[in-house]
């Protein structure tokens, strides 16, 4: 059994009370032995043992331990022992009233504080030294380093020692050995007029030392620019050497660069500055240690090593650490400072901010406010640095507040006694600037009133300005100044922080603009009565002027969009560029239109080539990126999208008429030797880089040749009277690679071909009325492949290095027109190959042997596969399509083209475009065209979704997609996956059908959703789940059962009643019925018989329309006799009022009729055959957004009928469900295979997105060009 506990008082001491409650917890804690508890907090016995003796208080560390093993709250009794060493912090203190600390706490070392000043030996030695050899010295240093003391207790003391032992060597007098008077000054508000005479080289002694400290206060006291140079300039004048006097100046670190503002004091620092470092680990243990020793006292190992490492990487640390070590001081042990008494003291980061709140809490609210108004006072806010020390004169801070003074000077000896002030005769100040950054009460208090502590600063220097020219008015305040000096110091209580003599100015400043004030407001009635005559009638001329010049502006508008409209395809740049200036200088419908129009276009550029010779011919790289131009002149390359000339190589003059083919990728050109002569049918390749010929010719080539896509291999075409001779050559070893001869078949006018219809077979493949064809040839990227389409018999494939053909089982059969029309592609990895007829393009993988896929089109003249194989753009007479190579079904986008051929057809996904040249019919091309298509190229293709549905805000969207694997419908709503429903096939030979059914009540609150299956499959009937939107879960599942199983149909429909209280369905058209269902009870509460099809609901809930036809009031079911029929439609869409109805069918057509279905307000033309799957009106009802199965979306304005801009790009997808913002400035969008996105609408940010587009807005010259008679302004302000 262990030794009992002496007994404890807990009335004789913090520490004895603090011992008595552990003890009494420890008992509560069922009398646990110290070796229980050792084991549980990680101490020895006899620690735990000591915690409770009462001698003297642990530390927090020990304590809590001791707490946590019997099961104490932690944070309750750190908040005790914390308590506890406040209260033995304040005896200690009590106890120390007539004893000298070793420390100093955060005031600066004196000169009489030398002897307890550790640590800088070596940098008071080389601030020495370098005042020794320069006459002009600054000492910099972060706020905290010590650069003061360093300054007193350091250079002073030494020099007052022992004087300067060593001459200056570039001294022209007499040596200085020692200082002959030593100054000390701060700048303070006035420099110059205060310390001219300090600094005056024609007062001072020979030899005097001039110390400035805290040099920062010229740049943030002084707010005279004038005066602050004075100053400057008066100090460096000083330091001339010719005056024998030493002037050493202390500038906080980051103000340092501001000396660079004065030439003169920036070069005599550039050599004789001293850098104020941190301390090192040795110099901080003398520092901590021996100020101790010399007082008789220890400091704790532990201690020590714990303050050396904390202060090594803290900013200002020294402040920090000479106050911490002063307050563990006031509650040491004995002889010993110990690590619990430095705990106490808040540590290094939180002793400043302990002894403030300490400070702040034993005042009464009226003494804290005196306190904030004194602090504040002390404090010069940074702009764009860190906040200063303002000292201030002592009768300035007592005569704040509505209070007596007494009440101030009590405030400031307290604020003494804590040593967060210095009280010097008659001035206040700071203890430390580490004040301001260690104690975040007064931090907080600059921060909420910096704009008007900057504000009172002024306040404070005009109002003794003032005071100095004896009240003269000329120097209140006026205009912003005034106003500013009302808004932050007159009102709130403002008046109480200013002083007498600030609030006397002030008053003085408004009392005179109230006088003037009056006088203007009597000058002004004289005027106004004079001039109202002449401004009534000027008003008048005025309102016609501007009505005229406003009618003048919004013709011009008018005009410049419809300009605007008319270029989209021949100058795409210009034309979105007048869209944007059109809007931007009236907003009308008209140029709203032209904006979304441009924000539309897929045209997004259009270069022509400058040279417009006739005949000069222009090939694309196979990157599109390249145009090469062939002239007689000239051989140029152009960067399309700089619009750059790259390089310029010599003309082929006559030659270029011989030109056989080309190709932007190669270096040189074939042509035809000598067409009509002796050396007809040879080829000769041509350098780009030189014009001259390469090596010998090649040949015969009778009916042409084309160049391989590598550019390292030419296909010439040859002929005799009884074969086709095709011969693929490499062009680098000038050899043979293949020799293949084909049957040939008499044309039907039994006539050949001739060179010179070679000469435009090379240059553009061509259709002979009176020829059976001539074969076509093709050649893979790596030169590996080499595919033949031959007349009248199966496609051939062969393996170029072997020299072999290659079995073809896959090929379809000859026909009787196969290569008139048809050409053959390899797709860019060489794995499938493409025959490319007039109405289709058929696929076809060669590893496999499989037809990989089928793209039907008409007229197809030309093809292009995307790098990576995902895209085909075929281009035929009228249009260019682009197909989704996993998705052959149907194109994912069209374009309409304007009467022109298209060669050299480019894809390229990642930069999201389309490139071709374009020109007149049977013409070289002159313009590459390129169609920006970004929305369109999208990689996230997904598995259909057959239903999606937006709620009436706009943004919930509901998607429903069948899973055929599982026999399931995957219903999403938003993020959340709701459970699914089966979807069950009829038989074996039936596929999955169930109709897919959702509805979103009118509050959007209630979603419901189900499937109907086929009756055929005797299938229980349909069940409908209503998930509630705000908890996330299904709440009911009624049942839609009749009573007659006969009259059980497939629903295809479902909405919400009127008020949504019930339920209502339809069946498929034709033959089955509505009903109205109770969800509550699902009871069947009204059939309407022969009313079917897809529903809508008036807002108000009166009207039901179907897609077959039909309409019916509620709640009587009966059709209302003024209503018409909107016909078969396959959408249907109120407007938000129910003022329209929208009704698309599968023409492609859209009806407007109003909302009771009495007048059909206009047709809304459509797309041929593309039937309308999406109807949307904007909250408003002013715009309609109709989509179709193809992703076709279109923009219309209900009141005039008229479109809005040009159809907005997709990816293509069918729009299952279109929806507006709530604010009708965007349009969401939910396809069948891409996730939902949205269009901005508001003409501010199409204005953005055009102009981002484009890069920049019209020049200057392009609007006089565009616009003469409009004053030009910037369109697109963020970019030019």
């Amino acid at each position: 059994m262990g030794r009992r506990e002496r007994p404890l008082d807990p009335a004789d001491g913090p520490a004895a009370r603090f011992a008595h409650e552990l003890r009494k917890l420890r008992r509560d804690a069922g009398g646990l032995t110290y070796r229980a508890m050792a084991a549980k907090a990680h101490y020895s016995t006899a620690t735990l043992a000591q915690a409770a003796a009462g001698d003297r208080l642990p530390s927090l560390a020990v304590a809590l331990a001791y707490a946590g093993a019997c099961g104490g709250d932690r944070a309750e009794w750190e908040r005790r022992w914390h308590e506890a060493a406040r209260e033995a912090a304040e005896e200690a203190r009590a106890a120390d009233e007539d004893t000298e600390p070793p420390y100093l706490g955060l005031a600066r070392f004196g000169v009489d504080d030398a002897d307890r000043f550790f640590g800088r030996d070596q940098l008071t030695g080389r601030l020495l030294d370098l005042v020794r050899r320069r006459h002009l010295v600054v000492v910099a240093g972060p706020s905290g380093s010590g650069k003061s003391s360093l300054l007193r207790a350091g250079l002073i003391a030494r020099l007052q020692q022992t004087g300067l032992q060593q001459a200056d060597p570039q001294q022209t007098g007499p040596a200085w050995t020692g200082p002959a008077a030593i100054r000390i000054l701060t700048p303070g508000e006035h420099p110059d007029r205060t310390h001219a005479a300090t600094l005056d080289p024609h007062t001072a002694p020979r030899g005097t030392l001039i110390v400035v400290d805290q040099l920062e206060e010229v740049f943030t006291l002084c707010a005279d620019a004038t005066e602050r140079l004075r100053f400057l300039d008066r100090l460096c004048t000083a330091a001339r050497p010719e005056h024998g006097l030493r002037v050493v100046v202390a500038v906080r670190g980051d103000f340092y660069g501001h000396l660079a503002r004065h030439r003169p004091l920036a070069e005599a620092a550039q050599d004789a500055t001293l850098l104020v470092a941190a301390m090192s680990q040795d110099e901080l243990r003398e520092a901590v240690v021996r100020p101790a020793a010399l007082g008789g006292l220890v400091v704790e190992r532990a201690l020590t090593a714990r303050i050396t490492d904390e202060v090594t990487d803290e900013p200002g640390g020294l402040a920090l650490m000479s106050h911490a070590l002063l307050e563990t001081w006031h509650r040491r042990r004995g002889r010993v400072l110990t690590e619990a008494a430095y705990d106490g003291a808040g540590g290094l980061r939180g002793a400043v901010a302990r002894t403030a709140e300490d400070f702040h809490g034993r005042l009464t609210p009226g003494q804290a406010e005196t306190a904030r108004r004194i602090l504040l006072r002390l404090v010069t806010p940074g702009q764009g640095s860190q906040d200063t020390r303002r000292p201030a004169e002592r009768a300035e801070v007592t005569a704040l507040g509505p209070g007596p003074a007494a009440d101030a000077d009590l405030v400031l000896e307290r604020l003494a006694r804590a040593r967060l002030v210095t009280l010097d005769r008659d001035t206040v100040d700071l203890a430390h600037e580490a004040v301001l950054t260690s104690w975040p009460r007064l931090r907080a208090w600059i921060d909420e009133d910096r704009d008007r502590l900057r504000v009172q600063r002024h306040l404070t220097e005009a109002a003794r300005t003032w005071q100095a020219l004896g009240h003269d008015p000329g120097s209140l305040y006026r205009g912003l100044r005034l106003t500013l000096a009302e808004q932050h110091c007159a009102a709130s209580g403002g008046r109480d922080d200013l002083t007498p003599l600030e609030r006397r100015f002030l008053t003085a400043g408004l009392a005179a603009r109230d006088r003037e004030r009056v006088h203007r407001r009597a000058r002004t009635l004289a005027l106004t009565l004079l001039l109202v005559l002449s401004l009534l009638a000027g008003l008048v001329a005025w309102q016609q002027n501007q009505a005229g010049e406003r009618r003048r502006t919004e013709a011009e508008a008018r005009r410049v969009a419809g300009v605007a409209d008319s270029l989209r395809t021949s100058d795409p740049r210009t034309a979105m560029r007048l869209s944007v200036a059109a809007w931007r200088i009236a907003d009308l419908p008209e140029t709203r239109s032209a904006l979304l129009g441009a924000m539309a276009q897929p045209e997004q550029d259009a270069f022509t080539d400058p040279d417009s010779s006739t005949g000069t011919m222009r090939h694309l790289s196979a990157d599109g990126r390249t145009l090469v131009s062939v002239g007689e002149r000239e051989v140029a390359r152009w960067d399309v999208g700089e619009r750059r000339k790259v390089a310029v190589m010599p003309g082929l003059g006559a030659r270029r008429e011989s030109v056989a083919a080309m190709r932007a990728d190669g270096g040189w050109l074939p042509f035809f030797v000598d067409p009509y002569g002796q050396m007809a049918g040879k080829v000769a390749l041509v350098d780009l880089s030189t014009g001259r010929q390469d090596g010998d010719a090649l040949g015969p080539a009778d009916e042409g040749v084309e160049m391989g896509t590598s550019g390292r291999s030419l296909i010439a075409y040859d002929h005799t009277r009884s074969e086709h001779r095709v011969r693929l050559w490499d062009t680098e070893r000038r050899r043979v690679l293949l020799d293949i001869g084909t049957p040939r078949r008499a044309s039907a006018a039994g006539r050949e071909l001739t060179i010179a219809q070679a000469l435009r077979k090379g240059k553009e493949r061509r259709t002979y009325p009176d020829s059976a064809g001539y074969p076509d040839a093709t050649v893979t990227t790596d030169d590996r492949l080499l595919a033949l389409c031959v007349p009248g018999q199966p496609l051939q494939l062969w393996d170029i290095a072997e020299r072999r053909r290659l079995p073809t089982p896959w090929a379809p059969r000859p026909s009787r027109y196969q290569c008139q029309n048809e050409r053959v592609h390899f797709t860019p990895d060489g794995h499938r190959l493409a025959l490319v007829t007039e109405d289709d393009v058929r696929v076809w993988d060669i590893r496999s042997g499989g037809e990989a896929v089928v793209f039907e089109g008409e007229a197809v003249q030309t093809i292009a596969f995307s790098e990576d194989g995902r895209f085909l753009a075929a281009a035929g007479v009228d249009e260019i399509q682009l197909w989704r190579t996993d998705t052959p079904d149907a194109p994912v986008f069209r374009y309409e083209l304007p009467a022109e051929a298209v060669s050299d057809l480019r894809v390229d996904p990642g930069e999201g475009w389309i490139r071709y040249i374009g020109g007149p019919l049977g013409d070289w091309g002159s313009a590459v065209r390129t169609l920006g298509l970004r929305d369109v190229f999208t990689d996230d293709w997904r598995p259909d979704t057959q239903k999606a549905l937006f709620g009436p805000d706009g943004r919930t969207l509901a998607t429903a997609q069948v899973m055929e694997r599982t026999g399931h419908v995957r219903f999403r709503v938003g993020d959340v996956e709701l459970p699914a429903v089966p979807c069950r096939k009829v038989s074996a030979n039936h596929p999955n059908h169930c109709e897919v059914l959702m509805a979103f009540s009118s509050d959007g609150r209630t979603l419901a959703y189900g499937v109907s299956e086929n009756p055929l499959s005797l299938k229980p009937p349909p069940r409908v789940s209503l998930w509630d939107m705000s908890c996330r879960r299904v709440t009911a599942s009624p049942r839609l059962v009749k009573d007659d199983p006969y009259d059980q149909d497939l629903i295809v429909s479902l909405v919400f009643g009127p008020r949504d209280a019930s339920l209502i369905t339809s069946q498929v058209p034709m033959y089955g019925a509505t009903d109205v269902w109770d969800p509550a009870r699902s009871t069947l509460v009204k059939t309407m018989p022969h009313v079917n099809g897809d529903l809508a609901l008036r807002p108000n809930g009166r009207l039901l329309v179907t897609s077959s036809g039909q309409a019916v009031a509620l709640p009587s079911g009966v059709r209302p006799p003024e209503a018409q029929s909107p016909g078969q439609t396959s959408a249907l869409a109120f407007s938000p009022d129910g003022h329209y109805l929208a009704a698309g069918d599968a023409s492609g057509r859209t009806m407007l009729w109003d909302g009771g279905l009495t007048r059909r307000l206009g047709v809304l033309a459509g797309v041929a055959d593309r039937y309308v799957s999406a109807l949307a009106f904007s909250p408003d009802g002013r715009m309609l957004a109709v989509g179709f199965e193809d992703g076709f979306i279109r923009l219309w304005d209900t009141a005039s009928r008229q479109r809005i801009g040009l159809p907005l790009l997709t990816p293509g997808d069918t729009v299952r469900a279109l929806a507006f913002s709530p604010d009708g400035t965007e349009l969401r969008v939910a396809g069948a295979r891409t996730p939902p996105r949205a269009y901005g609408l508001a003409p501010d940010r199409a204005a953005r997105d055009v102009c981002r587009r484009v890069a920049d807005g019209l020049s200057a010259a392009e609007w006089r060009r565009h616009l003469p008679g409009i004053p030009y302004r910037r369109t697109c302000p963020d970019r030019g």
